[in-house]
């Protein structure tokens, strides 16, 4: 008779009992996040409503962001890449935003196949109103957070997507 035959099996079955309940917290955190995701992005249509700002979607407002930030014409691949998305999508952004004035394009001098990608001068007129947008969203999000839980927060989120990346812990 094998050791494990003689454990009850109430013993033997605590880990997996522990794996499961674990598992199960681990889909439940997944599910919060994309819950999270859609509140978020629902949110943000709803502020930028507020803020005039209605032929602008969320996910092309982060764009608009990340180009602000840069404060220099990026390249559709650098802008993908900053974004966590596809080239194609981004390109739909793109044209998006360029047919509505948000953002101009232009041939890159170092590699005539590739386009730079710039806000244009309505969309810095528009900056404080994105500005606020980001705010009341942050404002929102992390409202009772202390400096640590916050910091906490992006520690978490940063490994988490590398993990996903496959770029490991």
């Amino acid at each position: 008779m094998s050791a494990s035959s003689r454990t009850p099996t109430a013993v033997r079955d605590r880990p997996r009992t522990a794996d499961l309940e674990l598992r199960r917290r681990q889909a439940e955190a997944y599910l919060d996040l994309t819950r999270i995701h859609r509140e978020i992005e629902g949110r943000a249509a709803e502020l930028l409503h507020d803020q005039d700002l209605r032929d602008v979607t969320p996910a092309q407002a982060g764009a608009l962001m990340i180009l602000f930030q840069e404060r220099k014409p990026l390249r559709a691949r650098e802008l993908a890449a900053r974004l966590g998305l596809s080239e194609v999508t981004v390109g739909r952004f793109v044209h998006a935003l360029h047919a509505a004035g948000w953002v101009h394009r232009e041939p890159d001098p170092g590699d005539s196949r590739a386009i730079l990608i710039a806000p244009t001068t309505k969309a810095y007129r528009a900056l404080p109103r994105f500005i606020a947008v980001s705010n009341a969203l942050l404002d929102q999000a992390f409202a009772g957070f202390t400096p640590e839980e916050i910091e906490r927060v992006a520690r978490t989120t940063e490994r988490l997507r590398r993990n996903i990346a496959g770029r490991g812990p």
